[in-house]
């Protein structure tokens, strides 16, 4: 009996313990839409995110996939050669493919001459960026960009280029992220939706930047690190308004627009 009662006043402490959560959420929320609609700005209470971020994580060079990219636009048969400064070149009769410690990369030479736009898009589904989006003329001439992708969420500073001339791909470049990475322990947790929203309207107000409204939020990774440190990837909030995107990173707190 003395059991049955103890699991029921626990039950019951935990059922108010996210009662008071819930009414404490919405209380934020309602604050942070009184405040913006004060500074001229419409933010809908359902705009908010309510996700939890995910962890930093610690990358790891990955020459496999280093290759494989290489070979997908080259072929087989490559010969690897490294440069002092770290970088990895993969050559063939085909054209040379240049692979550095910070995640970018640049492929030259004579591409596969299939239909270019499908060879890229094929690259992105294989290799983790969003689908392309092409600036093209109408002598298919033009690039495309697609955002790199990592556990389905964007690395909105980690981008590849295609140029294409009348269908055919002439170059790629831009950032290969390896496959897998390590999680990474903070001293502190990572910024909230609403302390992502408070950090974004501080900077607003500081660059002056013209806004009416937040339309979108959403969470996703900033790439960070260069050539002479290991590279890593930090949660962020990206803060979706009339006029433009807006980024604020889960572990600094630093906001910066698109």
């Amino acid at each position: 009996m003395i059991l049955v009662l103890l699991n029921g006043f626990l039950l019951g402490s935990l059922a108010m313990r996210q009662t008071a959560a819930v009414r404490s959420r919405h209380r934020t929320e309602a604050q942070l839409v009184s405040l913006f609609a004060a500074d001229g700005m419409t933010l809908e209470e359902g705009v908010i995110s309510r996700e939890t971020p995910p962890p930093s994580l610690s990358l790891s060079r990955n020459p496999e996939r280093e290759r494989e990219a290489a070979e997908f636009f080259l072929g087989p048969g490559l010969v690897r050669s490294s440069l002092e400064d770290g970088t990895c070149l993969y050559s063939s009769e085909s054209g040379v493919a240049q692979f550095r410690s910070n995640g970018a990369f640049d492929i030259v030479g004579s591409l596969p001459s299939q239909d270019g736009v499908e060879l890229c898009r094929k690259f992105c589904k294989r290799f983790s960026c969003e689908e392309p989006v092409f600036s093209l003329d109408s002598q298919r001439s033009g690039t495309g960009t697609a955002v790199c992708l990592y556990g389905k969420r964007p690395v909105y500073n980690s981008t590849v280029l295609f140029t294409l001339d009348q269908g055919k791909l002439l170059t790629v470049s831009g950032t290969l992220l390896p496959g897998e990475g390590a999680a990474v322990s903070e001293e502190r947790e990572p910024l909230s939706a609403a302390a992502a929203l408070t950090s974004f309207q501080q900077m607003r107000r500081e660059s002056y930047a013209v806004v009416s409204a937040v339309t979108d939020m959403y969470l996703c990774y900033e790439l960070q690190g260069s050539t002479a440190s290991a590279l890593s990837l930090a949660p962020a909030w990206c803060i979706v308004t009339d006029a433009s995107k807006y980024y604020v990173n889960c572990v600094t707190g630093v906001a910066a627009a698109d």
